[in-house]
């Protein structure tokens, strides 16, 4: 048959496990700037340079997002005192499921110790503030998890002076690397959502559809008519929006493999058992590190293709991609499920020899840290 899937190993990014936690740095007389999309917002230190270990940067560049780091010029800088003397900096609360996941989540490690000791926690909002939060049951549900609600974590919509801030490196950094520490997180969320739940049970592959997603960052226009085939044959068809935060987990944890599209809801498996087998759909031939990031925390035999053909047309206000032949892609993906050796074997042929596999992930110590993350000289 004529091959409508390559098999690709191109990595946009990096994907680097670092052994070491993430940093913890103090910071005395901090300044808190508010956030402003595309403005200068975040934490600085004494002499206004901001603090690095706050910034989410983007792959091995360190690109910004969304964020400009150099202290406002004709800004004096911030009168007001924060009413505590000690707060625990955890980033930005970002409502976008993916981002939330990869973003916010990646610095709330430090929730995995004992919490007696520990700040006021502290972050930036998004618009919408603690009021959209609230309507995004995944964040109260992953919070909850954590022991935390929205009312535990402080936002401050003007400037401020903090007497000592700790700030919490992301155990994450997007396209770039990742530490242990952040699969430990995703199974302290992911555990109750797991109670009893058989792992591998069910053999009936499923799809995870986008095809109704209104709020997204790429998808395929067409991608409706490939799930509409694979249904035909057999394939269940989900569609992960229309789930709950614990629905999703679970439909992870019992199927033994998962087909999907590039996107967010690939990160669930974050929260999943290990070992996940997943056949993934991208519209590029270069694969977004950060899913190799949580492949290689997990363990996931995620193998990634690249549909061929793919039309691409300039919409209003984003690239809209369409598949050229869903039938085709539909019909190898049924052929590669039945004769996995074939499967194999095509694989073989499209590797390229510079590609490598991530590197092992060490074991996780006993503690975070040899000493007490918070308290007398923490950090």
């Amino acid at each position: 048959m004529r091959r409508a899937l390559r098999r690709t190993f191109g990595i946009a990014g990096g994907v680097r496990i670092a052994p070491e936690p993430p940093r913890l740095r103090v910071v005395e007389n901090a300044h808190y700037l508010p956030f402003d999309h595309d403005g200068a917002w975040g934490v600085f230190d004494a002499e206004r340079r901001i603090v690095e270990e706050s910034v989410d940067y983007l792959g091995p560049e360190r690109q910004l997002q969304h964020q400009v780091t150099a202290w406002p010029q004709g800004l004096s800088g911030p009168v007001e005192d924060a009413p505590e003397a000690h707060y625990l900096y955890l980033g930005q609360l970002n409502p976008h499921y993916g981002h939330f996941i990869v973003n916010t989540l990646a610095r709330f490690w430090p929730m995995l110790e004992d919490g007696r000791d520990r700040p006021t926690l502290l972050c930036h909002g998004y618009f919408g503030g603690h009021d959209l939060l609230a309507g995004r049951p995944f964040v109260t549900e992953i919070l909850g998890r954590l022991g935390l609600r929205l009312a535990d974590l402080t936002v401050f919509d003007r400037p401020v002076r903090i007497r000592r801030l700790t700030v919490v490196a992301p155990a994450l950094v997007e396209m770039a690397c990742a530490h242990p520490v952040m699969a430990a997180l995703g199974e302290a969320v992911g555990r109750a959502s797991l109670d009893g739940v058989p792992v591998d049970a069910e053999a009936r592959p499923v799809y995870l559809s986008k095809a109704r997603l209104t709020d997204y960052v790429q998808r395929i226009e067409n991608e409706g008519e490939l799930a509409d085939l694979l249904s035909r044959e057999g394939i269940d068809v989900v569609h992960p929006e229309t789930l709950t935060f614990d629905e999703q987990v679970r439909l992870l944890a019992r199927r033994r493999t998962i087909i999907a599209g590039l996107g967010s809801a690939l990160h669930t498996a974050l929260f999943a058992p290990p070992g996940r087998s997943m056949i993934v759909l991208s519209p590029h031939p270069d694969i977004n590190a950060t899913y190799l990031l949580i492949d290689a925390l997990k363990g996931n035999r995620s193998r990634y293709y690249h549909p061929q053909g793919l039309v691409s047309v300039q919409g209003e206000h984003r690239q809209l991609t369409s598949f050229a032949d869903p039938r085709r892609i539909a019909e190898e993906l049924l052929f590669r499920l039945a004769h996995p050796e074939a499967s194999e074997a095509w694989d073989g042929l499209d590797a390229r020899a510079t590609w490598h596999t991530s590197p092992s992930i060490p074991a996780l110590p006993s503690r975070l840290r040899r000493r007490r993350v918070f308290g007398p000289g923490a950090g």
